[in-house]
């Protein structure tokens, strides 16, 4: 009971602080260091997705307008990472080996390949450089790309095309029985792909 000589409330118990309140009392400081941490982080990123969009946008824009080499080149110049870039760099390749220039070629498909190895298409500058092996009569350094082409890219729509590749020139250079040996490979990994059918080994269309 409360004593009529004492004031209501002190006869009040007063709760301790939750744990959540004693962290905010000791370490109020650093949680709200903490959000706004997060806040610039998330504004960050935020920016850096914008920046990639607008870079994709407009560099799809100039390769778009663009026919030649020094389109290309510029699209390569300017947006290195986008998609753009890297067909830019795939059209230039084949241009230069359109003009005879195998090496610069060679080397615009295999730095291709170093900056877009998980691009879908990544199994395309090593196709690039067994295409400027054959056509430019080095037939086995072809072959070798060819291998190295469906070896390192297996799943990719360019390894199939390597092996009937690798079997055709191995069939020219008058070696059936690694050419055989190849053609068993592809029907055995790539039953429905059209690099069979090509032979004549698929489901054909109506």
């Amino acid at each position: 009971m409360s004593s009529p000589f004492t004031a209501p409330e002190f006869d009040q118990v007063i709760a301790p602080p939750s744990p959540i309140e004693l962290l905010w009392i000791n370490h109020r400081g650093a949680v709200l260091g903490g959000i706004a941490a997060l806040v610039v982080a998330v504004l960050i990123f935020l920016s850096v997705i914008a920046a990639n969009r607008a870079s994709r946008i407009a560099s799809e824009i100039i390769l778009s307008n663009s026919s030649d080499i020094q389109g290309w080149q510029q699209v390569m110049a300017q947006y290195p990472r986008t998609p753009a870039a890297a067909n830019a760099m795939l059209l230039t390749a084949a241009a230069l080996r359109d003009q005879g220039k195998f090496d610069e070629s060679d080397a615009l498909y295999s730095r291709f390949t170093e900056t877009f190895p998980r691009n879908p298409i990544a199994v395309s500058g090593i196709l690039g450089r067994a295409s400027n092996a054959r056509v430019s009569g080095h037939a086995d350094a072809a072959v070798s790309s060819y291998q190295q082409a469906a070896a390192a890219f297996p799943q990719s729509y360019g390894a199939p095309c390597a092996l009937l590749s690798e079997a055709r020139i191995l069939a020219q250079l008058g070696k059936t029985d690694e050419a055989k040996r190849v053609i068993q490979a592809l029907a055995s990994q790539y039953a429905g792909s059209v690099s069979i059918q090509a032979l004549g080994g698929g489901p054909r269309g109506n």
